[in-house]
C-alpha cells in the first residue's frame, strides 16, 4: 500500500515555498518559485560558509570578529524573501511537511562534504520541552532525520539537550542573542564514541545558537563540530 499516496490524497501536497497547492507527482517545490530560491554561492567564509563579496577575503566580517567553536558551517540558502517567509512558516505555522523539501537539498547540496569529513552523527539543535508541547515538533529534528534519509548518517537526539527555556531569538539584539543562550543548552556522553558531528537547525543568523550547542559539545570532549542549516541571513 502506498501511504503517501493516500496521505496526498487526503492532504494534498503545499509548496514548501510559496504554500500554494501542488499536482500530485510534481515534486515539493511549485516550477514558479523554483528560480526565487537564492542557494549560498562561492566564495564563501571559510568558517559560517556565508557568501563573501571577494575571493581573497577568506572569513566574513562576524567571523573575523567572533571566536566560533565549530569549525565549518554549511548553510544552503540565503534567509531573504521567499525562502525566509518559507522557513517562518515551517517553525511557528504548522508546516512541518517542509522539511522534507529542505532537509533533501542540505543533503543533496553537501552530502559529499559530509562525506569528505567523515561526519559520525547529526545532532539536531533541541527544543525546551516547553516549547515542544506548544509547536508540537522539532523543526530542526525534522531536517535532521531528511538528511538522515538520503545520506545515512545517523541522528542522535541522546546528547544535546535544551536545559533552560529561553527567550525567542528573533526578538533579541545580537549582544542580547548571546547572553540569552549561555548555559541554555547540556550535552551527555553517551556510550557511542563520537568526535564528529554535524549540528542542523533552520537558520543561522549571528551564529548564537550554534556557538552555545558546539561549547556544550565541546564539554564532554566532541573535538570535530560542523553545522548545518537551511538559511543564513546577512548575506552579501
Amino acid at each position: 500500500m502506498n501511504y503517501k499516496l493516500i496521505r496526498d490524497l487526503i492532504f494534498p501536497p503545499r509548496c514548501a515555498v510559496c504554500d500554494e497547492l501542488l499536482c500530485l507527482g510534481k515534486g515539493l517545490v511549485c516550477q514558479k518559485c523554483r528560480p526565487k530560491i537564492r542557494y549560498i554561492q562561492e566564495p564563501r567564509c571559510f568558517k559560517c560558509g556565508k557568501e563573501v563579496s571577494d575571493v581573497e577575503e577568506e572569513y566574513c566580517f562576524d567571523c573575523q570578529r567572533k571566536k566560533r567553536s565549530y569549525i565549518q558551517g554549511f548553510p544552503c540558502m540565503a534567509y531573504l524573501p521567499p525562502v525566509s517567509d518559507a522557513v517562518v512558516r515551517m517553525k511557528y505555522h504548522n508546516r512541518p511537511e517542509y522539511a522534507e523539501f529542505y532537509g533533501g537539498e542540505i543533503a543533496r547540496i553537501f552530502k559529499d562534504e559530509f562525506k569528505k569529513r567523515a561526519i559520525e552523527a547529526l545532532i539536531p539543535v533541541p527544543l525546551h520541552i516547553k516549547r515542544f508541547q506548544k509547536r508540537g515538533y522539532n523543526q530542526a529534528l525534522l531536517l535532521a532525520k531528511e538528511i538522515e534519509k538520503l545520506t545515512k548518517i545517523p541522528v542522535k537526539t541522546d546528547i544535546l539537550y535544551r536545559s533552560s527555556d529561553t527567550l525567542a531569538q528573533k526578538k533579541l539584539s545580537n549582544d542580547e542573542r548571546e547572553n540569552n543562550l549561555k548555559d541554555a543548552f547540556s550535552a551527555v556522553r553517551t556510550n557511542e564514541d563520537l568526535n564528529t558531528v554535524l549540528i542542523v537547525d533552520d537558520i543561522y543568523t549571528t551564529g548564537a545558537t550554534i556557538e552555545a550547542c558546539s561549547l556544550a559539545l565541546k564539554k564532554i570532549g566532541i573535538e570535530n563540530i560542523y553545522y548545518t542549516s537551511v538559511c543564513i541571513g546577512n548575506v552579501v
